[in-house]
């Protein structure tokens, strides 16, 4: 131990500064700049996302409410009742003929127009239609406008991702490279159980297209859907609406335990779309009619979407 000088009359006073404290000293000398600099870069960062935030918002209230895109949203969601209208007329007709022209499912009524006089123009149509439709959704995702609740904000998202996919599949049939919902699905069952954990993930999965047909089925039995609407329809657009709901909710709920079914099993052929699950319905006992009475909610559900694409809440 070193001794400081003696003072005048004095003796030494030992130094007893313990060097480990030196040590932390120069380190919190030298960190100082760098904690410094990485404080004013989140600054930085934070300051940034919430401009960001604040444009993003400001646009999507802007793309929300223009008029413009009210009007693409009209004509997405009327094209979008149409082809519900035809999946389930798909579905009636493997209830009366045992097998119908397509498949009951958007692929198939994608498949029906193409093959149509003048259908690749009216699919160009249904893209710009379906993109506005997204663009709506996620605006109205982003803004919370007319959401009364977080759930329906939610909602707004989900639907917003599924008619980007719908768009996605239309362009595909417009320029003659679309595939079946059946064949889609299972390559999607297929890359997802060749993952590590992939029976958890392709499980996952069916639970949450499940999810999308519980909640569709309280939307139709508490009439949540109503409030999407600028004003009330008459009671039999109403019934219309419940009906159809309700009806997709349980083909939903069918494709999601089919892929639940896929994960069990090992089997990708097992997982299939909307006309997947009508089959295994006309499969199960009693299934001609229960295939029946959802296939005509299908069409009701398309007519519900045609009274929102005329009744649409701005």
């Amino acid at each position: 131990m070193s001794a400081t000088p003696t003072p005048p009359g004095g003796t030494a006073v030992p130094d007893d500064t313990d060097p480990l404290e030196h040590v932390r000293g120069a380190a919190a000398d030298l960190a100082a700049p760098v904690v410094d600099a990485a404080h004013d870069a989140f600054e930085a960062v934070a300051e940034t996302a919430h401009q960001v935030a604040e444009v993003t918002a400001q646009a999507a209230e802007v793309a929300e409410t223009h008029a413009a895109v009210s009007t693409g949203a009209r004509l997405g969601f009327f094209l979008d009742g149409l082809l519900h209208a035809a999946m389930g007329w798909a579905g009636l007709q493997i209830v009366w003929l045992g097998h119908s022209r397509s498949t009951a499912d958007e692929s198939g009524a994608l498949t029906s127009i193409a093959t149509s006089l003048g259908g690749r123009a009216v699919l160009w149509v249904g893209v710009v239609g379906f993109a506005v439709v997204t663009v709506w959704n996620l605006a109205r995702a982003l803004t919370g406008r007319h959401c009364h609740t977080r759930l329906k904000r939610l909602e707004h998202a989900a639907d917003g991702i599924a008619y980007a996919t719908v768009a996605w599949a239309a362009a595909a049939f417009a320029i003659g490279a679309g595939q079946t919902s059946r064949d889609s699905t299972v390559g999607i069952t297929r890359t997802l159980l060749a993952l590590p954990g992939g029976v958890l993930l392709v499980v996952g999965t069916g639970i949450a297209v499940a999810g999308v047909g519980a909640f569709s089925i309280w939307s139709g039995l508490s009439r949540d859907f109503l409030v999407d609407l600028a004003r009330r329809p008459g009671r039999l657009l109403v019934l219309v609406g419940i009906v159809g709901f309700v009806a997709r909710g349980v083909a939903f709920g069918i494709v999601g335990l089919l892929f639940v079914i896929a994960a069990w099993t090992h089997d990708v052929s097992a997982s299939t779309g909307i006309d997947g699950a009508l089959r295994f319905l006309q499969d199960a006992p009693a299934g001609r009619y229960a295939l029946a009475v959802v296939s005509l909610g299908l069409v009701a559900f398309g007519v519900y979407l045609m009274t929102r694409a005329r009744h649409l809440l701005r």
